[in-house]
């Protein structure tokens, strides 16, 4: 697919982005758990906190194209980063955009498209959550283990059951008795800003519900396609980033007198890198292609999810490989790639639920 004039040059402004600015502190953040928040204001100052929010709220709009290219470049560097970015556009942002009343969008798009407010997203499927209606709002006890985002102490949206309804939520961060805590014990996405989220009898009004009484499913459907779309262009990102070490690796490296990308065994597990690569990447972008023409994307998305889910796998193993003993050191990347690809898999969709949903749109 041949990108347009307007996305090459973005591209090639946020490539040259990350490998001069968020490439400079990425391992430091990565082992301190430090969330990269001056990175993301600059990202906010280019526009890119306001991707999926329309002109009128000060968001700039990108289309889906222009977006995914956006999460790759900055997944070759930092997996942690483009997740933050993910979340504040696409499960946070967006459904607001889509769904929101005026109210809520005056409310919370003008501030999430200039960086003033970093959104998140609660993990609907680690919900330790029980809930209560009464009279005009949500009585709220339990916790969730993933609050995506949590460390930036911004608004966030819920999704929960309650009286046999899926319901959807945005959370203020004035909300009283909702609980932040860090989480250190996550394999990867360490500068990512996940947190438990512990909720203490805290009221939730249904001013704040988005759409109408249980509309929840159907939000969280359409979050969840565009969610796949955009966690398949996260591992595109972290496998050619991990491919482009490997390499740059198995150049320098010398064995026997020789660099060791001479070795065949070498030279075909980095065969079999770039095909994959290549593969997902022509799923993502079709994918997001179809989304740019108005046309159901979701199946596309699944695809690309599900088979982007195994590449990043096996190409950030791959990397391990080629670098040997040192590539289980931290101090190499392909270790934190590998890592951070165990997240980006996980988040938001199980392998089971993308077979399903590719089975139930296809049959």
């Amino acid at each position: 697919m041949e990108l347009s004039k307007e996305t090459l040059l973005l591209q090639n402004e946020i490539r040259k982005f990350a490998k001069e600015v968020i490439s400079e502190k990425v391992d430091e953040f990565d082992k301190q758990n430090i969330f990269p928040l001056e990175n993301i204001k600059k990202l906010g100052e280019m526009g890119i906190l306001g991707s999926t929010i329309s002109e009128s709220y000060s968001g700039c709009a990108l289309d889906t194209v222009s977006l995914i290219v956006t999460l790759e470049e900055i997944s070759k560097i930092c997996p942690s980063t483009a997740l933050i970015l993910l979340t504040h556009n696409i499960l946070f942002s967006y459904p607001i955009e889509k769904f929101g009343t005026e109210e809520q969008k005056k409310k919370y798009l003008l501030s999430a498209a200039t960086g003033e407010i970093i959104g998140g997203f609660v993990e609907i499927m680690t919900n330790e959550l029980k809930i209560l209606r009464e009279g005009d709002y949500y009585l709220i006890t339990g916790k969730n283990q993933l609050l995506l985002n949590g460390t930036a102490n911004g608004p966030f949206i819920l999704i929960f059951e309650s009286d046999g309804k899926i319901e959807s939520v945005i959370v203020d961060e004035t909300v009283k008795g909702v609980v932040r805590n860090k989480k250190d014990n996550i394999i990867g996405m360490h500068a990512g800003g996940i947190t438990e989220v512990v909720f203490e009898n805290s009221k939730i009004s249904l001013n704040n519900r988005l759409g109408k009484d249980g509309d929840g499913k159907f939000i969280f459907e359409e979050i969840r396609a565009f969610a796949n779309l955009c966690f398949s262009a996260i591992n595109l990102g972290i496998a050619e980033g991990s491919m482009e070490n490997a390499i740059k690796y198995a150049k320098e490296r010398v064995q026997f007198g020789e660099p060791i990308i001479n070795f065949g065994m070498v030279r075909e597990m980095i065969a079999d890198m770039i095909t994959k690569i290549e593969a997902v990447r022509n799923l993502v972008y079709d994918s997001a292609y179809i989304r740019d023409n108005n046309k159901d994307f979701s199946r596309a998305a699944a695809i690309s999810r599900y088979f982007s889910n195994q590449t990043v796998a096996e190409v950030t193993t791959n990397a391990i490989q080629v670098y040997g003993g040192y590539g289980y050191m931290k101090d190499y990347p392909v270790e934190r790639y590998f890592r951070d690809a165990q997240v980006s898999r996980v988040l938001c969709c199980s392998n089971i639920d993308l077979k399903e949903l590719i089975v139930s749109k296809t049959v």
